[in-house]
């Protein structure tokens, strides 16, 4: 079973689109933890902040098999297959390590460049995997964390976005 951690973000009604994203994901991976909210201005485009978090999951498939799983989601979810990179999103779900993997794993490049380059990918991700290495390069990944802190991230909280509001089969109501 590979262990993995998963960008999860969105600025389209995030407060509603992120715990109910976590519930849909939870379907598809076994979710282990969930990291803080944060919140943080768009990047390469003009719209409303984003919201994100990561979680750390296992799952029993391939890299290929989990990023269409993923981009499914993402779809249910309203993101048109087409969409350009930098625009609103009600989710998005990225796949950020993946065991040990580098490199080029099944069209995916993992570990995922957005750990080392932003702010809202490194800081959750080191809130669930604080002794992290790079499986690229051997660098413990708390040392990027100099090159991305003057990012401005504020961390929020969100209903219904932790561990086991995800894994209860109850309905919960989002306000």
């Amino acid at each position: 079973m590979a262990h993995v951690f998963l960008g999860v973000g969105a600025n389209l009604s995030p407060e509603q689109n992120i715990p109910l994203g976590l519930k849909r994901l939870a379907h598809d991976v076994d979710i282990v933890a969930i990291s803080p909210c944060y919140r943080s201005e768009a990047v390469g485009f003009s719209g409303p902040a984003f919201i994100n978090l990561v979680v750390e999951a296992h799952t029993d498939c391939t890299v290929a098999e989990l990023n269409t799983r993923l981009k499914c989601i993402e779809t249910e979810f309203g993101r048109e297959p087409d969409a350009k990179k930098y625009s609103d999103r009600a989710l998005d779900i990225d796949i950020l390590v993946v065991d040990e993997l580098s490199g080029d794993v099944d069209g995916i490049s993992l570990p995922r460049i957005d750990v080392w380059r932003y702010a809202f990918v490194l800081r959750p991700l080191l809130d669930l995997w604080p002794a992290g290495i790079c499986p690229k390069n051997k660098t413990p990944l708390k040392d990027y964390w100099p090159h991305v802190s003057d990012q401005a991230l504020e961390k929020v909280e969100i209903a219904g976005a932790t561990l086991v509001s995800v894994k209860s089969t109850e309905s919960t109501s989002i306000s």
